[in-house]
């Protein structure tokens, strides 16, 4: 059985992406989106949130531009499917408190059908009106190769919008 991919938080991250749950690839590699059609890391660099390209052997350094990993629930499973509603609610509680501790700026879900859950609401694309603690949440398109509706380009306008509202985030700190 493989392990649970580790949480890479602490608290006064700019940004924190949750995903609903490693997929069995980056469960057997130990790494966060190691799939090999992912686009997170390809976008996370295109977008300018980091500014050297990674993989995902490296995801710990994601830390080194404050940014923090972590998902709803630690098991791994083939798909989102596999999960039962008690277990993604569960999820869903203790990781409001991982994030309510971690009191990121902002919080990315990537995939609506997370924040759904999370929220216990439909949502849509983009900057949510609510917040978690004082942290601004975003909901993005699931970076999967899975998620055919959005290509890379698409997901890409995302990850910019994502870098606006951080870059924002951080500007209205050092204002304060």
């Amino acid at each position: 059985m493989p392990r649970p991919l580790p949480d890479y938080l602490r608290p006064g991250l700019d940004l924190v992406v949750v995903g609903i749950n490693p997929g069995m690839r980056s469960a057997a590699a130990g790494h966060h989106y190691a799939g090999p059609g992912n686009h997170f890391w390809p976008l996370l660099f295109a977008c300018g949130l980091v500014d050297e390209p990674l993989t995902c052997t490296q995801d710990a350094r994601v830390l080194e531009w404050d940014i923090g990993l972590t998902n709803m629930v630690d098991r791994a499973s083939p798909s989102v499917r596999d999960l039962s509603p008690s277990e993604l609610r569960a999820g869903a509680a203790i990781l409001r408190r991982k994030l309510l501790r971690a009191a990121p700026r902002v919080v990315c879900f990537n995939g609506k059908r997370i924040y759904e859950v999370f929220a216990g609401h439909p949502c849509v694309f983009g900057l949510q009106p609510e917040r978690i603690g004082a942290s601004a949440v975003f909901v993005m398109p699931s970076t999967s190769a899975r998620t055919a509706a959005y290509q890379r380009a698409d997901k890409l306008r995302f990850f910019r919008e994502l870098r606006a509202i951080v870059d924002a985030a951080r500007t209205q700190e050092v204002m304060a």
